[in-house]
């Protein structure tokens, strides 16, 4: 009855000093002796995720993929509720070059650990995964990492935005807008999420109200940027509504800056709606020499023109949309 517990202590304590050299070895780049320690201690206790972890790393610097992925594979396994494994698994992914796999176990240390430091981190590493694939239009690719990470690391204004644009580029529209609305609930003065939005109002009729009554708060929340009342305008003109406060909007937003084609353009496209046709026409021009690439401000021009009987000019604008179009279709 005595001799049990002396011979349990004595491996006990050949484990500890077997990891502990081999963890020292791995230290110094003495991957022999590591390797070495590591698998000793790791035949020891099977069951320590730990030792996984640490050989997975001794694995991969020796240049063995195969017995790196098992033991790495042994070490998630096993390490699902230790903070210092998920660190090291964050390390190992991180230097592996699989930021996505290093963004979820930072995730899962997060919630581990409790603390802005290391959510912060795993929202980085999320977000430095899926950007630059945004860039390279990989939308579906983007919008997996950005997914994944806005389940895992719930409330984050930054992931929810990145699952957003990625829909956005997948023209999934519905689902972009619940993005960006979730993304306004938790950082309302951001104001990313509203621009976005204000692209593609024409595709969520169903969300016109909600999407309306934010651009509402954004406006009164920043009296001195014109994208409030832009927006807000913009959000009337879809739905056909309240022209003449519509006017008013665009007008204040005109006073903050007169040089930004796309308020003159929804300013000619409320004043074209209420009929009234010249000073429409003179708005669309202002917007065209401010963007002359835009075919749709040459389309409404050449209506206008049209519609006022200058048939020369809306010739003109029709061949400067057909070709603008033309040249659209070729660089995709």
């Amino acid at each position: 009855m005595v001799l049990a517990p002396i011979v349990l202590l004595a491996a006990s304590a050949t484990f500890e000093e077997s990891f502990r050299a081999g963890l020292v070895a791995l230290q110094r780049n003495d991957l022999v002796a590591a390797k070495s320690g590591l698998e000793t201690a790791s035949k020891m206790n099977p069951g320590n995720a730990r030792v996984w972890i640490a050989l997975a790393q001794t694995y991969r610097k020796v240049g063995d993929p195969r017995a790196a992925a098992m033991a790495v594979n042994k070490a998630e396994a096993l390490g699902g509720k230790d903070p210092v494994v998920q660190s090291s698994l964050a390390i190992y992914w991180d230097e592996a070059g699989e930021p996505v796999k290093a963004a979820d176990a930072l995730a899962r240390y997060s919630e581990l650990v409790p603390g802005r430091e290391a959510r912060e981190k795993a929202e980085a590493k999320y977000f430095e995964a899926g950007q630059p694939l945004l860039r390279e239009s990989k939308f579906a690719e983007a919008l997996a990492i950005f997914d994944a990470g806005a389940k895992r690391l719930k409330d984050s204004a930054q992931l929810e935005l990145g699952v957003g644009v990625a829909a956005y580029g997948l023209r999934r529209f519905d689902q972009a807008a619940a993005a960006f609305l979730r993304t306004i609930a938790l950082q309302p003065e951001v104001p990313q999420p509203y621009l976005f939005l204000g692209r593609f109002l024409d595709q969520i009729p169903d969300r016109l109200a909600e999407v309306t009554s934010k651009f509402v708060e954004f406006e009164k929340a920043r009296p001195e940027d014109p994208s409030g009342y832009y927006l807000h305008a913009k959000a009337l003109n879809i739905q056909a509504a309240e022209p003449e406060l519509a006017v008013v909007l665009l007008k204040k937003a005109l006073t903050l800056n007169d040089r930004d084609p796309a308020i003159h353009f929804e300013m000619g496209a409320v004043l074209d709606r209420t009929r009234r046709y010249e000073e429409a026409a003179a708005e669309f021009e202002r917007s065209a020499e401010l963007a002359p690439n835009d075919p749709a401000v040459h389309y409404r021009l050449a209506r206008l023109y049209a519609r006022l009987g200058k048939t020369e000019q809306a010739r003109v604008e029709r061949e400067r949309h057909a070709g603008l179009e033309a040249a659209a279709r070729a660089d995709k």
